[in-house]
């Protein structure tokens, strides 16, 4: 069976010291590291609704709690409701004596079929809604809470502005005193400027009851238990999860939920500020202006199929190199070096020039061989020397004929060759004890730089620590 498809099984060790596959680490060009997703900075974009693809500032978003006005999803199975038509006999406005036939709208549900008919919901006579909100109790008492917090975080931070002002006068009235200016000229310098210099305080909080609790509870219905219980009419915990202000616990009391809004976001590296992601504006495009993924500058690695691994045999595993790059790319594979004296996966050596030296990347992931059985669960004989990838080639990819006569390849280190993908062979030995094989190695590359300056390197030597699941081991 084919392993292609299962990214997951190899992961590349991120310069903060997480272990993520492929697909989801980005590469920066600038730093020349790997960046997962908490080594960057998020940034939103753009709001917008994920079913009409309306554009909404972020104070209108916030003003409707991050939903969208017009569109509703089904409060039963949470698919998109959608919008019927049908027609209705109802009294003529001209004759009430006479019927004509009027079109009115309501929702449901194409997945489970449900309707606002169901719940009693009128019918609309326009397609764009005006659906009878539900009422919350809670709802004053909601918006009482808001003001009041809202008031103590403005008063927390005009006490916040005092202390600064009332620090920026002092150190002010010591400057002067330092060189004798008249204090008189730094009092009235300092008395416009002043925010606070009106009487009274402008953040008086309001009173609030606090709530006391108390140990009467409701009591249980009387037919709780002489009624036959219906679960086709009971709400799941995920129904009554998805309508926080109402919970119900009745089918019936199912109302449409307002859809949440989604966003568009930035991605941007915290070493060196420069955009690693950046989608287009547009709600209805998929494409990006800036995408700096891994998978488009780090060569691939995968396995190519599942192999049968035995405690202390060496078997024969299979991987395979892409590049991913439009350039020729030599590959190197090297092993750990465990000599240190603890393990070190979060450390970040800084960048030296445009490259990074193999022995600074070494150290960050130096294992100790007491623990070294806690990362990896079988030697691996690595192959030597290096390997040359071929550039990435649209073309090429429909081309089934076998490029390695185009290259002096090991046929003992290189399986097979295919434009600019490579087959490579390792000798896998899972331990004594091991239930499920584990290796790593250093993968070594040359990149070529696209944005280095005039004073560094286009082409820079690269390590990416790599740890590949290659499989369970077949217990004798």
């Amino acid at each position: 069976m084919t392993h292609l498809f299962q990214g997951h099984r190899v992961r590349l060790l991120c310069s903060c010291g997480l272990l993520r596959s492929i697909t989801s680490i980005y590469f920066c060009r600038h730093c020349l590291k790997l960046r997962c997703g908490n080594c960057v900075s998020h940034e939103v974009d753009t709001l917008f609704c994920p079913n009409c693809l309306e554009n909404m500032p972020s104070t209108e978003a916030r003003l409707k709690k991050n939903r969208c006005a017009n569109c509703f999803d089904c409060p039963s199975c949470g698919h998109t409701l959608s919008t019927r038509a049908t027609s209705i006999q109802a009294p003529s406005p001209e004759d009430p004596s006479k019927t004509v036939a009027r079109k009115v709208y309501y929702l449901a549900c194409t997945s489970c079929r449900w309707t606002t008919r169901d719940v009693g919901l009128k019918d609309q006579t326009v397609a764009t809604g005006g659906w009878v909100e539900q009422d919350n109790e809670h709802y004053k008492h909601l918006q009482s809470l808001m003001e009041h917090y809202r008031s103590v975080a403005q008063h927390e931070k005009l006490e916040r502005e005092k202390k600064r002002f009332s620090h920026r006068k002092s150190s002010y009235l010591s400057l002067s005193d330092k060189y004798s200016l008249p204090s008189i000229l730094g009092r009235k310098s300092l008395t416009p400027l002043s925010p606070f210099a009106h009487k009274g305080d402008p953040s008086q909080t309001s009173e609030m009851t606090p709530l006391k609790a108390t140990s009467e509870v409701e009591g249980l219905p009387d037919d709780i238990f002489t009624e036959e219980v219906v679960l086709s009419s009971v709400t799941t915990m995920e129904q009554r999860m998805a309508s926080p202000e109402w919970q119900p616990d009745k089918t019936a009391d199912l109302y449409p939920l307002h859809k949440h809004i989604l966003v568009k976001r930035s991605l941007r590296c915290r070493h060196c500020e420069h955009n690693l992601s950046k989608p287009e504006y547009n709600p209805s495009s998929i494409k990006f202006k800036i995408q700096l993924g891994a998978f488009y500058h780090v060569p691939e690695v995968r396995m190519v199929r599942q192999v049968e691994l035995k405690n202390d045999v060496e078997t024969n595993v299979q991987l395979s190199l892409c590049n991913p790059t439009p350039h020729d790319m030599t590959v190197a594979l090297l092993p750990f070096v465990p000599d240190a004296s603890d393990v070190n996966l979060q450390k970040e050596e800084p960048v030296e020039g445009s490259s990074l030296s193999t022995s600074s990347l070494v150290r960050v992931v130096e294992i100790p061989p007491e623990k070294s059985d806690l990362f990896f669960t079988a030697d691996v004989a690595l192959p030597q020397g290096q390997l040359i990838l071929a550039a990435r080639d649209d073309t090429a990819e429909y081309d089934d004929q076998d490029s390695s006569s185009n290259y002096k390849d090991d046929p003992q280190v290189v399986a097979w060759r295919r434009a600019n993908k490579v087959g490579v062979n390792l000798l896998v030995t899972p331990k004594s004890e091991a239930t499920h094989a584990k290796v790593g190695f250093i993968l070594r590359y040359d990149y070529t730089n696209t944005v280095a300056t005039a004073t560094e390197s286009r082409t820079v030597t690269l390590n990416i620590p790599v740890i590949v699941d290659v499989g369970p081991v077949t217990q004798p």
